[in-house]
């Protein structure tokens, strides 16, 4: 049955429309997004990322516990991925899309006895981190680890870039060859919360609108990755993290209102920026509410390589 949209006391239809005063949103949804867009997406954002959600340089959410935001919960990733491997005593970690590597660099510098392998599609590390002796950051696509040794990881992770995988069974069959027996993959992610619910036209228009500005090709639904997840490991935890990540989604949503409220000057913003920046504005309009919806979930998963 569809959502009755009267149950919801927010502003959805109204940031819809707004979108749609400022952008061609066809454009935006009709777009292909192929490795070379997820490539050029990231080197267009730098800037953008760090002045929007973390000057540090964290390409993802935090994780707000108490329901208010502080700067060091965009650390709360890396310290989940330490309390592994410190339960575990894990000796080699790998990390999948690194972003600008402040995760491996990170948990590096906490764990000097540890060492740490990242790999990103198309990023670099940041300057200050190439002297971590015990991380190395390589330049190649998740699809393909044949340049690690097969049963070699205590741990892999990703923080909220598996969504970029229009293959992720692939995905996962790669990261196990590349662990060891018992070692485990840690998923931080955000999905569709069910895809057995149709959505309103405002639900899907918002909904392709943030798969697209994010220059994901289909965020998949949860149900679906689990799946996926069951074929290769077993899922030793899940933990569903939605309500976490609302403190940031929060604050950045106050930061994009007066932009969409003046739709001339966003309209002359839009004609000095190339649309991979301000697709993001959209993005970040929307994804709160959407949230509170249960559109979207975000979720932790830890799987075991047990096979």
């Amino acid at each position: 049955m569809e959502r009755k949209i009267v149950e919801y006391n927010d502003n959805l239809e109204l940031y819809v429309k707004q979108v749609s005063d400022i952008f061609d949103v066809s454009r935006i949804i009709d777009a292909p997004q192929e490795r070379s867009q997820i490539i050029n997406y990231y080197l267009m954002n730098k800037l953008t990322y760090r002045l929007g959600y973390n000057w540090e340089g964290f390409l993802h959410f935090g994780i707000s516990y108490d329901g208010k935001y502080k700067k060091e919960d965009c650390k709360e990733h890396a310290r989940i991925v330490e309390r592994y491997i410190q339960a575990t005593d894990a000796k080699n970690v790998l990390e999948l899309g690194y972003g600008w590597g402040l995760n491996s660099a990170f948990l590096a510098r906490r764990n000097p006895h540890v060492t740490f392998e990242a790999i990103d599609l198309s990023n670099k590390p940041l300057r200050r981190f190439a002297k971590i002796p015990n991380v190395r950051f390589h330049t190649g696509d998740y699809h393909d680890l044949s340049m690690f040794e097969d049963n070699s990881f205590d741990i892999a992770f990703v923080l909220e870039a598996l969504c970029y995988s229009t293959n992720k069974v692939h995905v996962l069959r790669e990261v196990k060859k590349k662990l060891r027996k018992d070692g485990l993959f840690i998923v931080i992610e955000g999905y569709q919360k069910d895809c057995a619910i149709p959505l309103s036209q405002s639900e899907d228009i918002a909904w392709k609108l943030i798969s697209k500005g994010m220059a994901v090709e289909k965020i998949e639904c949860l149900t679906d990755v689990e799946n996926y997840m069951q074929q290769e490991y077993s899922i030793a935890e899940a933990e569903d993290l939605s309500q976490c990540i609302l403190p940031s989604l929060d604050r950045q949503e106050s930061r994009v209102r007066h932009y969409f409220r003046h739709p001339y000057y966003a309209r002359a913003v839009n004609k000095l920026l190339p649309l991979d920046i301000v697709k993001n504005f959209a993005v970040v309009l929307l994804l709160a509410t959407i949230v509170r919806r249960q559109v979207a979930c975000y979720y932790l998963h830890v799987l075991r390589n047990d096979q």
